[in-house]
């Protein structure tokens, strides 16, 4: 079925359903929009792929917790422990 309805009128249809309504057209739309988000989940995973193996090889510089917690505090106004 192809209806055509403005942005502003389902807009404001979808505003005045009940919450349960609006939670479930809000998964339903997110489910939509799962396979477009196919290729970012991809790309994530084979960075996060990449920087496993690179530690696994040496190739990376890994830092303590209490270094990124030093370096990370001063920019996020937090002293270190």
């Amino acid at each position: 079925m192809n209806v055509a309805i403005s942005v502003e009128t389902l807009t404001e249809a979808v505003l005045a359903l009940p919450r349960k309504d609006k939670v479930t057209l809000l998964t339903l739309l997110e489910d939509s929009l799962a396979d477009d988000d196919s290729t970012a989940a991809d790309a994530y995973d084979a960075e996060i792929k990449r920087r496993i193996e690179s530690t696994d090889r040496g190739d990376a510089t890994l830092i303590s917790h209490e270094e990124v917690k030093r370096r990370l505090g001063p920019k996020y106004g937090k002293k270190a422990d």
